[in-house]
């Protein structure tokens, strides 16, 4: 998913920054975005349905980065976290936020079956050759395929996203006039407002 917000004075901004060395052009936008993005997974975190808190866990922000075009990104996303039995709750957040389709789960088939199964109860038929095995869910052990119904979706990122964008635009702005003047004992806050 991604998703992209008009922000006003990026022109005296990039008037700003033209003045200042490229390594520290691309070291402002990197922290900026950073706190940009911080702002959003933290939204999403809280936002998130919490059975055990790994899957809110699981939304991290990635490095901000220069793209071939010469913008600049950064991404937050699900990265894989496992509890301490070794399973990773990070591939539930794409579950909760877009939902999932009714479909037939068969043990030890990774698809092909459980595919034309899934396609024949969607015509209302549900006869066809379904090999027996055995899958546990829960503490039930079951043997052929069982037809999930699916869930709804229950979208948390993407409201994160929206009700957060004003405050993470916001938190950019901030970092950025922050690590100019670090950097430089310039004070980009005010020289912005002249060009302004």
């Amino acid at each position: 998913m991604s998703a992209a917000f008009p922000v006003k004075g990026l022109k005296e901004l990039d008037a700003v920054l033209t003045h200042l060395p490229a390594n520290l052009q691309k070291g402002a936008y990197r922290a900026a975005l950073t706190a940009a993005a911080s702002v959003i997974r933290d939204e999403a975190r809280m936002r998130a349905p919490k059975q055990t808190g790994l899957m809110a866990r699981s939304i991290q922000t990635g490095s901000a980065r220069q793209n071939s075009d010469g913008s600049f990104s950064v991404k937050v996303r699900f990265n894989g976290k496992t509890d301490r039995g070794g399973n990773n709750h990070a591939f539930l957040g794409l579950f909760i936020e877009y939902g999932v389709a009714p479909h037939f789960i068969k043990a030890g088939d990774s698809g092909k079956s459980a595919r034309v199964l899934t396609k024949a109860s969607k015509r209302g038929d549900v006869t066809g050759d379904i090999v027996t095995g055995a899958m546990k869910i829960g503490d039930k052990f079951i043997s052929g395929s069982v037809f999930h119904p699916g869930i709804p979706a229950r979208p948390f990122f993407r409201p994160a996203l929206e009700a957060k964008a004003g405050e993470a635009v916001q938190a950019f702005a901030e970092r950025i006039r922050a690590y100019i003047e670090k950097k430089t004992g310039f004070d980009a806050g005010a020289a912005m407002a002249d060009a302004a």
